[in-house]
């Protein structure tokens, strides 16, 4: 039992830097984590990357999505919304 437990927390080590890679079509920016965290309960966050909305667009979605039944806070989502206008503005 104990070399299951440290294997799978070894597993875990290695994987937990993979998984902070794994959206690449998000950029970088504050919000991002809370964003990837929060939308990936759900759907994939890279499904964002589709996407070019203005602010007011962006806040839209992500109060639908909080009605939809999102799990987050409101600090959360408006983090979310800021994240996603910054990364992904109007074309």
């Amino acid at each position: 039992m104990k070399l299951v437990l440290v294997s799978a927390l070894s597993l875990m080590t290695m994987a937990a830097p993979a998984l902070a890679d794994d959206f690449k079509l998000l950029p970088d920016g504050p919000g991002r984590d809370v964003m990837v965290r929060v939308c990936a309960q759900c759907h994939s966050p890279e499904i964002a990357a589709q996407q070019s909305l203005d602010a007011a667009g962006w806040k839209a979605l992500v109060d639908q999505m909080a009605n939809n039944g999102a799990n987050g806070t409101d600090a959360e989502f408006d983090t979310i919304a800021k994240y996603l206008a910054g990364a992904f503005p109007p074309k």
